[in-house]
């Protein structure tokens, strides 16, 4: 079982680039982070903006993708709902730092964040590395990899949603990338 699936620039630049110019007409807003039951913001962990692209035909394809990673990458979790992608917008000196995004659902809620994909829109940054905490010892002195395939438009990478990842602090320029959620019943 993989720790990951990447598909490096599986999607044209074109098209990513159409996103990018679709997402910057949204109303982006400060992004904030689930603590204790509350969204709240916290820049000392993420310090970016988000906006919410609703479009059933980018959903549509875009679970083309997760649905391949889920059984190439040997998880197959029972999923059954995508969430609304939102694409989130960085700047020289913004990050998210280590997260998971699993256990954002309240108790009324039947369905659990299982599987998460993050789609990179540019690629004229520097910084801004996606990384993932890999299945080691917590000692061990090796405890991420750097996912260089994601410094690229069109690169997708699909992960169980309760993996820890970050976005490390931008040097230069902007980088953009639209993530979605796959929700499933509890794991048992």
């Amino acid at each position: 079982m993989l720790m990951y699936y990447s598909m490096p620039e599986v999607l044209p630049k074109e098209f990513c680039n159409g996103l990018y110019n679709v997402a910057k007409e949204l109303d982006a807003v400060e992004a904030e982070v689930h603590k204790k039951g509350d969204s709240v913001r916290m820049d000392k962990i993420r310090n970016s903006r988000i906006a919410w692209l609703s479009d059933p035909e980018l959903m549509a394809m875009l679970q083309m993708f997760i649905e391949k990673a889920n059984i190439e990458a040997e998880w197959n979790f029972d999923v059954s709902q995508m969430e609304i992608p939102q694409i989130s917008f960085y700047t020289k000196g913004q990050k998210y730092d280590w997260h998971v995004d699993a256990g954002v659902e309240n108790s009324s809620e039947d369905l659990h964040r299982k599987l998460s994909l993050s789609l990179t829109l540019k690629d004229n940054f520097k910084g801004g590395d996606f990384q993932v905490q890999k299945w080691v010892h917590p000692q061990s002195g090796d405890r991420f990899s750097t996912l260089k395939e994601m410094r690229k438009a069109g690169s997708i990478v699909v992960f169980p949603s309760f993996v820890f990842h970050r976005v490390t602090k931008v040097l230069e320029g902007e980088r953009a990338s639209l993530v979605m959620w796959c929700r499933g019943c509890p794991f048992s």
